[in-house]
């Protein structure tokens, strides 16, 4: 019995030294942007924190018409689709400790996507203990991946609903395997209220439960634990996201339309500029190029196909472990096949493939190949840090541009972009002729017309990311003129220089060498080898990650580019 309560405190020690690990290289450069609210949709979710108010009553709490809770009430957020568990907790947070302003909304809602993802760590142990002896190893292999594992380290930086739908999907999983079927009930509620497509687990659960009791015929006992655990889901999401509905079981037809605008910006006959990157993308094997690539990263992406391949049939062995898999591939197959599979769509699948890869790692015998995982795993992890360790590339950009633009100068930028300059210190960008481009309008003679006319006229051109030349280019058919303008610009045949590029990868500073050292392709037409050695702010060794998804780089780390006339 001592035995035994010894190792219980050893695990516990252990567990909780990886969540430490967690917390620490997620909390790890939390202001990112410098105050700037550099990211689209964490910026409207703050604008959203801020307006809103904490309700006087329960009975205003829950009368959509006058709650100062529901953003439906408030002129500038008539579209709104987000879940709004995330948005009540940060409103009550900050509120509770005097932080309820914009400034700081951002960096509570930020802190909360460290705790809810961090609390993966204890899930993952939980589950894995369902696998292995509490005296294996192998117990805090799902955690201790997951600690390290990029996309949940970036996601974790940002105030959005993906980090708290991720964790709550995954305690779902885990009250089902410990038969905790009410308390799954709950946290499936709360992950509907952080965001609808939490429904894509429902067949999950239904699986789930149906081979819990048909093996031992208990059609009654499923049918009444069903219903009374779809009750209770129903019941806690409409606690927590309200607003959804008009009355009890009516849904809003407000939310019915912002859906279906949320669905009409993805569709190839409508015009919405986020959309334009996918246009030359191939469903399926983009998403699956960006987990393989960036979000797991190459080595344990290519450890977990291998190991998969080799033991597909172990993997049914255990019910839990089917489960999983189950679900990775169903989301996979599902999301990887719409219009817009974003990134951060696939954060609820990643749990579940460490927690898989955990399983079948037992099976490896070659001890070096699983060494080499894992340490080429934490390589890549703690890369990724490295864009956190200095200034933003836009803050960086606005700091060189006063310093080195003369004010008065006429300097563009890019419509859908975040304009250049920020507003730093005692420096503001109304010093200088502000012109905006708009390569994303239709592609017509007059466009172009107009865009070389404004160019010409201009001093410099500011480019603040790759979300413009990087997508714009890969559709020629569509932007023919445009592809000619960025091919042209990038080549030097327009009178135009390039003088300034500041970027920030996934790497390692090493102040000792003069250079940077990039390996990796980057976009169309800023056409480079695989290889490059030039000069920069940062020397060091780094990844290029510029073929990945446009917001896997465009908020935290976008590449800034600014072009002199040379006239």
């Amino acid at each position: 019995m001592i035995k035994n309560f010894k190792f219980k405190i050893k695990n516990s020690i252990i567990v909780l030294l990886i969540f430490v690990l967690a917390i620490t290289l997620r909390l790890y450069g939390l202001n990112w942007d410098s105050g700037q609210h550099l990211h689209p949709d964490e910026r409207f979710l703050t604008m959203v924190t801020n307006d809103i108010k904490l309700p006087t009553s329960i009975f205003e709490y829950f009368d959509n018409k006058i709650s100062p809770l529901n953003p439906y009430n408030y002129p500038s957020y008539q579209f709104f689709v987000y879940g709004t568990f995330p948005v009540f907790i940060t409103k009550y947070l900050s509120v509770l400790f005097n932080l309820d302003n914009y400034e700081n909304i951002v960096l509570v809602g930020r802190s909360l996507s460290v705790i809810f993802d961090s609390l993966n760590i204890f899930l993952l142990y939980f589950l894995a203990q369902k696998l292995f002896s509490k005296k294996s190893k192998l117990v805090f292999l799902p955690s201790i991946l997951y600690a390290t594992t990029v996309l949940p380290i970036q996601l974790s930086h940002f105030y959005a609903v993906d980090t708290f739908l991720s964790t709550f999907i995954l305690a779902t999983f885990i009250f089902m395997v410990y038969d905790k079927f009410y308390f799954a009930a709950i946290t499936f509620g709360l992950a509907l209220a952080c965001k609808i497509s939490a429904l894509y687990f429902a067949p999950i659960i239904g699986l789930f439960l149906l081979l819990n009791f048909i093996k031992n015929k208990k059609y009654f006992a499923l049918i009444r634990l069903s219903v009374i655990c779809a009750l209770l889901s129903f019941v806690v999401f409409h606690l927590f996201q309200p607003y959804i509905f008009d009355g009890v079981f009516k849904i809003n037809s407000q939310f019915i339309d912002n859906i279906k605008q949320l669905q009409s910006m993805s569709t190839p006959s409508i015009y919405f500029p986020p959309s334009i990157q996918w246009l030359s993308k191939t469903k399926l094997l983009f998403p699956l190029q960006n987990i393989f690539f960036w979000g797991l990263g190459i080595p344990l992406s290519l450890g977990f196909v291998i190991l998969t391949i080799i033991n597909f049939r172990k993997i049914f062995r255990y019910k839990y472990v089917a489960l999983a898999f189950i679900w990775v591939v169903f989301l996979i197959l599902y999301q990887g096949s719409t219009l817009t599979p974003t990134m951060r769509y696939f954060l609820p699948i990643y749990p579940f493939i460490l927690f898989v890869f955990g399983y079948l790692s037992k099976f490896i015998k070659q001890t070096v190949y699983f060494i080499l995982i894992i340490v080429f795993h934490f390589i890549y992890g703690f890369s990724f840090l490295n864009i956190y360790s200095h200034n933003h590339a836009r803050v960086d950009a606005s700091d060189w541009i006063y310093q080195n633009i003369s004010p008065q100068s006429t300097i563009t930028n890019e419509y859908w972009d975040d304009p250049l300059p920020l507003p730093i210190q005692n420096f503001f960008s109304n010093i200088y002729h502000q012109v905006t481009l708009s390569p994303y309008d239709s592609d017509t003679p007059q466009k172009i017309d107009k865009l070389y006319s404004q160019i010409d006229s201009a001093d410099y051109i500011i480019m603040s990311s790759n979300r413009l030349w990087a997508s714009i280019p890969l559709v020629p058919k569509l932007y023919p003129f445009t592809s000619k303008y960025y091919q042209d610009l990038f080549s030097g045949k327009i009178n135009y220089s390039k003088i300034l590029e500041i970027n920030s990868y996934p790497g390692f500073n090493l102040p000792f060498i003069k250079n940077c050292y990039y390996f990796g392709p980057t976009n169309m037409p800023h056409n480079s080898s695989w290889f490059v050695k030039i000069n920069c702010l940062y020397p060091g060794i780094y990844f290029r990650d510029d073929t990945a998804e446009e917001a896997f780089s465009v908020y935290d780390h976008p590449k800034v580019l600014i072009f002199r006339n040379n006239k």
